[in-house]
This record gives structure tokens, C-alpha cells and sequence, in this order.
């Protein structure tokens, strides 16, 4: 977690102003409102796994709304594009998203497949399960996200440096001064989240659950794994 405040001053320092907030009276607002830009653009280019939560919920039998608000450790969920999954209770295999070519009347009792759907009827519900005759609970991956308009005093989840770069990237963009600036910070923040997207990803996946692992079966370390950014030839 990072002040806003710390990476409005990192921004400044970055551009070769003046360090201090106070001393960037033109600056410092603007400079904000990059970094709340750059943290809107980056919290949407995956799901970040500090502003993940699961939730239950239980299924209204008639509407086949949810029963409770889906409220993660800061603020409530209210768009659908936060809904990262949802799972029948009891179950690994995520609801389907309902087809636009179908007529949800058509719904009805007796199916054996489920499916979610965008309803903004009821805030803090953004979405509803058919068929509307659904009375399980659902498990749900949602994301949640800071409360906007960041302040100086906001913690943000985002990696600092990332957002910095970002700023940075957008301010020299603006200024157009120096064209090697621009393409400076462009570079440094395609390389940053492209190290963080690397870094959430370098556990084993497993590429067959049927077999057991273990030296019971094979000698062959690794046999049934992948693991990513590992070369073959080292």
C-alpha cells in the first residue's frame, strides 16, 4: 500500500521539479489527478489479487436475484465488470454468461445449467442467476476498489512504482518538451507491469490432476507440472 501523497512527491522528484507538494502549487492537483487515472486504468488490466474477495450469497427463488450486497474489505460492488466469478455453492464450475440471443423468460424450472447476468435493479446487487427459480447460494470472486476522487491521504493497492511511471508517462506527454521523456516512461511502465503480471504468476500449474505426483509413479521431477519463466536449457 502507498500514499498518494508519497506518489504525487516520487511523480515531482521523477520530473525534476521541485521536491515538496507544498512547493508544486499549479502542479501537485494535476499531478494527482494523473496518478487517479493511472490507478483507474491499471486496476482494470487484471485482477490484482490485493483488491480480490470471495463472498457468499444466497439467490432470491423468484427473481433470481442476490439476497445481500457484495461489499469487499473497502467499498461496496456495484458494476458488473468487478465480477471477476461465480460459483454454485458446492461447486468448481463457473455460472456461464447468459447469451444476449436468448429470451430470459424462457428460463425455466428443471435446467441443469445456470447462468449470471448484469441487474442493476438493486444497488450494491449487480448481477442476478438464472433460472430466476434458483434458491442455492453462489460463491463470488469479486474485485473491489478505492474510494474516488483519490486525496493525498488515499492507500492504494496498485504497485507505487507502476502508477509513478504512469504520471510520469502522462505529464511528459503534455509537457512535449522532450520526446525521449515520453518514450522513457512509456518503456519503463510496459516493462513494470509486465513484471508484476510475471510475478502473480509463477507458481506450478498442473497439467493433469489425474496423477499422482510423487517418486511412487515416476523419477522424472517435474513431470507433471509447468511452471512459468523457467528455461528448459538452464
Amino acid at each position: 500500500m502507498a500514499l498518494v501523497s508519497d506518489i504525487v512527491s516520487s511523480v515531482i522528484t521523477e520530473l525534476s521539479q521541485v521536491p515538496g507538494v507544498a512547493t508544486q502549487i499549479y502542479a501537485s492537483d494535476r499531478i494527482r489527478q494523473f496518478v487517479q487515472n493511472a490507478y483507474r486504468m491499471e486496476i482494470s488490466e487484471m485482477w490484482w489479487p490485493k483488491y480480490m474477495f470471495y463472498q457468499t450469497v444466497g439467490i432470491d427463488g423468484t427473481t433470481g436475484s442476490i439476497t445481500s450486497d457484495i461489499k469487499g474489505p473497502r467499498n461496496f460492488v456495484d458494476d458488473y465488470e468487478n465480477i471477476a466469478a461465480v460459483y454454485k455453492d458446492g461447486s468448481n464450475r463457473k455460472l456461464r454468461e447468459f447469451p444476449q440471443s436468448v429470451n430470459p423468460n424462457l428460463m425455466n424450472t428443471g435446467m441443469s445449467t445456470w447462468y449470471v447476468a448484469p441487474d442493476y435493479g438493486v444497488p450494491h446487487r449487480p448481477f442476478r442467476v438464472y433460472p430466476t427459480s434458483s434458491t442455492y447460494n453462489v460463491v463470488v470472486w469479486a474485485r473491489d476498489s478505492e474510494t474516488l476522487p483519490l486525496t493525498n491521504g488515499s492507500n492504494v493497492g496498485i504497485d507505487d512504482l507502476l502508477l509513478t511511471y504512469d504520471a510520469c508517462w502522462m505529464y511528459a506527454v503534455d509537457d512535449g518538451t522532450v520526446p525521449a521523456q515520453v518514450n522513457k516512461y512509456q518503456l519503463l511502465a510496459q516493462k513494470r507491469r509486465s513484471r508484476l503480471k510475471a510475478m502473480l504468476a509463477q507458481q506450478p500449474l498442473e497439467l493433469d490432476p489425474r496423477f499422482p505426483s510423487g517418486a511412487i509413479v515416476y523419477d522424472e521431477p517435474q513431470q507433471d507440472w509447468f511452471t512459468l519463466d523457467v528455461d528448459p536449457l538452464a
